[in-house]
């Protein structure tokens, strides 16, 4: 098992690409010290190890590979891309995993039953605005013990959050505040590398004080 946040983030790195990725899906992957600390965090608050994990909007499977790596008794793969959803599929069986299932479904219409954990990184909302909440209400629907969920860092996107996540009846537990860094996908990217403000949230049904 994997045994630093460190240690994790460098086997992240392993995770291949999307070719050819979709701007209307906006698909991109994760970088690695994100993905990491999202997924340390849910480790430190026991949302892993032993746990069904669901991984909504898994894309090529970063974040599932991590809750693999952390020792989650399963995890579901969920993308509507059948071509993300290969390749992590194709990464995954031969990294010898085969606590694994996957699913090609628009999150729309998906339900699942009976899930300790939802972990994601959704589509920003930048091209259609407030699809990350979208992502967020159908998570909080599955009735899981917890979400841990990237979203585009702003003060007004928080406040969203935080009103979607008490009207479902949960709680931040804990918002972290980091830079995420993405290489030039699009055309329309002038930058190599793109730096922006995200906000990673701990969301459970703890009823403890909002940190």
């Amino acid at each position: 098992m994997v045994r630093s946040r460190k240690e994790l983030e460098i086997l992240l790195s392993k995770v291949p690409y999307l070719i050819s990725p979709s701007i209307a899906l906006e698909q991109y992957l994760c970088d690695s010290s994100v993905a990491s600390e999202l997924l340390w965090m849910a480790h430190m608050y026991e949302g892993i190890v032993g746990k069904s994990v669901v991984d909504l909007g898994c894309g090529t499977g970063r974040l599932s590979y991590g809750a693999l790596l952390l020792g989650a008794k399963d995890v579901i793969c969920v993308d509507i891309d059948v071509k993300a959803l290969n390749v992590a599929k194709v990464f995954l069986v031969s990294e010898g995993f085969n606590n694994i299932h996957f699913v090609n479904a628009d999150v729309n219409f998906l339900d699942i039953k009976n899930i300790d954990t939802v972990v994601m990184n959704p589509p920003f909302g930048v091209y259609k605005k407030g699809l990350d909440i979208v992502f967020l209400k159908k998570a909080l629907e599955f009735k899981p013990k917890a979400v841990y969920t990237i979203h585009k860092y702003n003060p007004e996107s928080h406040i969203l959050i935080y009103r979607t996540v008490q009207n479902e009846g949960y709680t931040i537990r804990n918002m972290l505040v980091r830079f995420m860094s993405i290489g030039a996908v699009y055309p329309k990217h002038r930058k190599r590398i793109h730096r922006f403000k995200v906000s990673m949230y701990a969301i459970s049904r703890y009823r403890g004080i909002y940190v």
